[in-house]
């Protein structure tokens, strides 16, 4: 069987390296001790700390194999800091996501919405904060990273000028390039689609199409709900076509829209090129996930199972609930599919509780 390099362990990780590893695949997944994927049974798992630790160590494996080793980045953290500082690893390795240039360009919110522009996509009004002015936007707003780098904070909704001159006092200057402004849209008012597919050459071998049902506020999902309404699905994946088509794109990847359902207006929010943090609903869809690896340059299309799928991931939605004081459909935890929680591995889900 194939060897197989995962780099970044959180629960999107820990989906990737359960799926190769109960296929038969060999995986090496290089984490830190923090990530819920750390405690797995699965795989052998590797720490480090800094840039060159990985560079040493990945290229350590790849001088003991024949051909190149086929690598799977789970983490936007790790694909923004391997795009800037590691971009060799697509050459000692066959990486997914690929090609590197458009995974490049799809990594800054700001070329990304460029893309989208001229793509004739509808998004929300934004800024860098590095070039913001007073007055450019409309309050309420947005404070999100343009990638993904470490900065104290994921998203911070703001309500006035004043508010967002007093938060961004917090944020060193240094970082203000790295940091979008952009127009606040009213979730109430909207629906929050995830389109996760698997591509190859530009070639959608398979797609799951779900409703972001709860999440909590830094934007993390906790309950998910597949889309059935084939009028719906046909739009987001002639968008998904939009973006995609022609762009010899291949691996995992996640498009975020905001769909109104009285005006049917579908706004574009961004598009993940890894495993996004739902990923393992993936794993739930499809008979043959991991089919796909066993030709990697040729793989067959997915076979979807018939039932719709729901899912869950239990920890995130129970803060999600009490926090909205949300106590409707508790049986929700019993139907829907499970992200984390695996009887056969359990430490994962012990240990997100205890760390």
């Amino acid at each position: 069987m194939a060897k197989f390099i995962i780099i970044g362990l959180a629960p999107q990780g820990l989906s990737v390296l359960r799926m190769l590893s109960k296929a038969g695949y060999e995986v090496i997944a290089f984490t830190n001790k923090k990530t819920v994927g750390y405690y797995s049974k699965y795989g052998d798992k590797r720490t480090f700390t800094n840039i060159d630790e990985l560079k040493k160590q990945i290229d350590l494996i790849s001088q003991n194999e024949t051909k190149k080793i086929n690598c799977i980045i789970t983490s936007g953290e790790l694909l923004t800091l391997i795009i800037s500082e590691y971009p060799e690893l697509y050459n000692t390795c066959t990486v997914q996501s690929r090609p590197l240039e458009l995974v490049r360009m799809f990594s800054y919110k700001d070329k990304m919405y460029d893309y989208a522009n001229n793509k004739g996509l509808k998004y929300a009004k934004y800024k860098l904060l590095s070039d913001y002015k007073q007055g450019d936007l409309k309050f309420p707003v947005i404070l999100k990273r343009n990638c993904e780098v470490p900065i104290f904070f994921k998203t911070k909704k703001i309500q006035s000028e004043n508010e967002l001159f007093a938060f961004i006092q917090k944020i060193n200057k240094e970082y203000f390039k790295y940091v979008l402004v952009q127009e606040f849209i009213n979730l109430d008012e909207y629906v929050f689609l995830t389109y996760q597919a698997y591509l190859h050459n530009g070639t959608v071998l398979g797609s799951y199409i779900g409703n972001q049902k709860r999440r909590l506020s830094i934007g993390l999902t906790s309950y998910l709900e597949e889309v059935t309404d084939n009028h719906l699905k046909e739009e987001v994946q002639s968008i998904a076509n939009i973006l995609l088509n022609h762009s010899l794109y291949t691996g995992f990847i996640e498009i975020e829209l905001n769909f109104h359902p009285k005006t049917h207006e579908i706004i574009f929010m961004e598009v993940n090129t890894r495993p996004c943090g739902t990923h393992s609903v993936l794993v739930y869809k499809f008979m043959n996930l991991s089919d796909l690896f066993n030709n990697i340059d040729d793989p067959l299309p997915l076979i979807e199972r018939e039932n719709v799928i729901s899912w869950i991931n239990i920890g995130r939605d129970v803060r999600a609930r009490l926090i909205n004081k949300d106590f409707r459909s508790l049986t929700q935890f019993f139907i829907a599919k499970k992200d984390i929680f695996d009887w056969k591995d359990i430490k994962p889900f012990i240990m997100q509780f205890l760390k």
